[in-house]
């Protein structure tokens, strides 16, 4: 798995996209069925209200020339017919993130993100639209990234999600790998 993210994230080989993203359909499928959904089609997708992904910094996208996290969203996207939305900016360039301790991750996801709020409306209007029907208290999303480590990413951005949001939000993290 580490070879394989090397070569896409740091390689560019952006062709291994649609198989990291298959990868991602078992556990993502897990969830949703402990959630309440069944393998019926589209019972899957009743359970989210949405999609996101870890954004990079624009000098990250510029040196990768795309976002792992949101390619491996958008696959899950497609597959489940669920929206994808850019909930999240990066407010400043970090250094890479494992060459550090976990303290140093911890301090530097302080205020990294911000909301999105045009994408949490929509975010709302698409909870708003489904609520009574599927008899939930909270909009769901699922957040991707590649990677796991000490959770702090995955922490710091469902925090500003929860605190941006004028609905009651549930933000469930998957990632494709575990560090």
């Amino acid at each position: 798995m580490k070879s394989w993210l090397a070569l896409y994230k740091y390689r560019g080989n952006e062709e291994l996209a649609p198989l990291l993203g298959a990868m991602l359909q078992p556990a993502f499928e897990e969830l949703s069925l402990s959630l309440g959904a069944t393998m019926k089609r589209g019972s899957i997708a009743a359970c989210w209200d949405a999609i996101t992904y870890v954004p990079v910094s624009s000098a990250r996208a510029e040196e990768r020339g795309f976002n792992q996290a949101e390619q491996l969203a958008s696959y899950l996207a497609s597959r489940y017919h669920l929206p994808l939305l850019p909930l999240l900016s990066r407010e400043r360039h970090t250094g890479k993130q494992s060459f550090k301790s976990r303290s140093e991750r911890i301090s530097d996801m302080k205020k990294l993100f911000r909301a999105e709020l045009s994408s949490i409306s929509k975010l709302e209007q698409i909870y708003g639209s489904v609520a009574d029907t599927f008899s939930r208290t909270h909009a769901r999303i699922i957040l991707v990234d590649d990677i796991y480590t000490t959770g702090s990413t995955a922490e710091a951005c469902a925090e500003e999600l929860i605190a941006s949001s004028s609905v009651p939000l549930e933000v469930f993290v998957l990632t494709w790998a575990r560090s």
